[in-house]
């Protein structure tokens, strides 16, 4: 699901369904997206009160937390290795 980001920013989201009645969610945003004003954290924030993702978080309890930046665009994307 991309919501809430609007159509003109890359980006999407993830819930996982883990062992021991754990999910694991997330929320990825390109660092292309030109709204100075977008805070990924606060559209972050919104997915989760969606009705959808809320009904899986709801009496939860937070057991790790993190933030990435990783790379888009596969092998070809990284630059090469130069050994002297």
């Amino acid at each position: 699901a991309g919501w809430p980001l609007k159509s003109d920013t890359y980006g999407g989201s993830f819930l996982y369904h883990m062992d021991n009645n754990q999910v694991v969610v997330g929320f990825v945003v390109g660092l292309g997206y030109t709204n100075p004003y977008l805070s990924p954290f606060e559209e972050f924030q919104r997915y989760k009160i969606h009705p959808s993702i809320r009904a899986f978080l709801e009496g939860g309890k937070r057991v790790s937390y993190g933030a990435r930046a990783i790379t888009a665009g596969g092998l070809l994307s990284l630059p090469k290795t130069v050994f002297p």
